[in-house]
């Protein structure tokens, strides 16, 4: 449904409901009666008898740019000025602490190119401005457009599905008995990794616990779960545990290799070194 709205003169600027790329239309016209100017949204048009002849200004009653909008078209006959919103920043809007996009006044510019205040200019102003705000137009599809289109829904579809399925995981990864199973899995990964000595006996044991725990034989929640998660707390700690210490090994190894080959290198040094200092 189309708005029209009055343009109102007692506001530093004035707030439009309307979205990036949605078009307004100003109507209508102000008229000076001190010197018979007449401004509309977009233009000013100075009569004959002014000074310098009659004319036409490019600048109205309102300063789109800064307020997050672009003229398309504008006729000064007519007094009918079509503008789009951008989209980009308006910092007149932020400025007088409206939301943007908005139509900010130019009252003090147009004021002070008649050496007036700007209320001397808001007193011999007569007549009104409205804003109309068209429903957006939906274009039609072109047929050989419509394959395109099609898909294009069926992978937003698509999406919506995937982000609808990752919210619901992330819900139950959340919950107790999710959380417990991740301390499982985790458990598990963590066990086919390390020394098969050490994983022979407990392995078996965490898949079993793993399969109990994804049939709700186990409320993750009661006093039972909560064992459950413990002694599991306790034998990731150890695999952490031996973890680190087999990492310290193999560290200790490669140390032990590294400080045999240098020494070995110097032996050899030393060996060739001696004959030397026997000859001189």
């Amino acid at each position: 449904m189309t708005q029209t709205f009055p343009l109102r003169r007692d506001q530093v600027a004035q707030h439009v409901d309307v979205a990036p790329g949605g078009e307004i239309v100003l109507r209508g016209k102000l008229v000076c009666s001190t010197d018979a100017s007449v401004i509309d949204a977009a233009t000013t048009t100075w009569p004959a008898g002014a000074p310098g002849g009659g004319s036409a200004d490019s600048g109205g009653l309102i300063d789109f740019a800064p307020g997050g909008f672009h003229v398309t078209s504008r006729d000064p006959a007519t007094h009918e000025v079509h503008a789009i919103a951008t989209g980009d920043p308006a910092p007149a809007c932020a400025l007088a602490g409206v939301e943007a996009p908005c139509l900010p006044l130019r009252l003090i510019p147009l004021a002070r190119a008649r050496l007036q205040m700007a209320q001397e200019l808001t007193s011999c102003l007569n007549g009104g401005i409205t804003v109309e705000v068209p429903d957006a137009v939906i274009p039609p599809v072109a047929p050989a457009a419509a394959p395109y289109v099609q898909g294009a829904a069926v992978l937003l579809g698509l999406g919506v599905l995937a982000s609808v399925g990752w919210a619901v995981h992330r819900r139950r990864a959340r919950s107790p008995i999710g959380q417990l199973i991740g301390l499982a899995n985790r458990t598990r990964a963590k066990l086919r990794a390390a020394d098969p000595v050490v994983a022979a006996p407990l392995l078996p044991a965490v898949e079993a616990a793993l399969g109990a725990l994804k049939r709700r034989r186990v409320d993750a929640a009661s006093t039972e779960g909560k064992r459950v998660a413990e002694v599991l707390r306790r034998v990731e700690t150890r695999l952490d545990a031996s973890a680190v210490e087999a990492r310290a090994d193999r560290e200790q190894q490669a140390a032990d290799e590294l400080v045999c080959e240098i020494e070995s290198a110097l032996e050899a040094v030393d060996e060739v070194g001696g004959p030397r200092r026997e000859r001189a």
